[in-house]
C-alpha cells in the first residue's frame, strides 16, 4: 500500500515537471536593438495578421477567438508564424506524448485496464 502511494506521488510529480516549461525573460536595451534591427514592414505585418486569422478560422477556431489570438501576437511572432505555418504540424507529437503519459499514469493508478495484469502486484 505504501509503495503504491509513493509510486503514484512520483508519477504525478514526473507528469507535473514534464508539462511545465521554463520561461526566461530579460530586459532588452536600446543598444541591443540597434545592433540587431528587425526589418518589418507595417503593411506586410497587417496582411500577415489577416492571413493567420483566416488560417485559424479555416482550422476551426471561431472568428472572435481568432481575432483575439492574432491581436495578442507580437510582430516578430506574426512574422515567424507566417513563415512556418505550412511546415509545422497541428498538435502532432506533443499531443501523442501527453496521451501516452496519461494512459500509463491511469494504468499504474488502476483507473484503466489497458494492459491486463500490469503492474503485477
Amino acid at each position: 500500500m505504501f509503495t503504491k502511494r509513493v509510486l503514484r506521488s512520483l508519477l504525478l510529480a514526473l507528469a507535473a515537471t514534464t508539462v511545465v516549461l521554463p520561461v526566461h525573460a530579460g530586459m532588452v536595451g536600446t543598444a541591443q536593438l540597434q545592433a540587431n534591427p528587425v526589418a518589418v514592414e507595417l503593411g506586410n505585418i497587417a496582411q500577415q495578421r489577416d492571413w493567420i486569422r483566416e488560417q485559424l478560422v479555416t482550422g476551426g477556431v471561431s472568428e472572435a477567438d481568432a481575432v483575439k489570438r492574432v491581436a495578442a501576437l507580437t510582430d516578430a511572432q506574426v512574422n515567424r508564424i507566417h513563415q512556418r505555418m505550412d511546415e509545422e504540424p497541428a498538435g502532432g507529437a506533443d499531443a501523442l506524448v501527453i496521451l501516452i503519459l496519461v494512459l500509463v499514469i491511469t494504468e499504474l493508478m488502476g483507473y484503466t485496464d489497458i494492459i491486463p495484469n500490469w503492474p503485477a502486484e
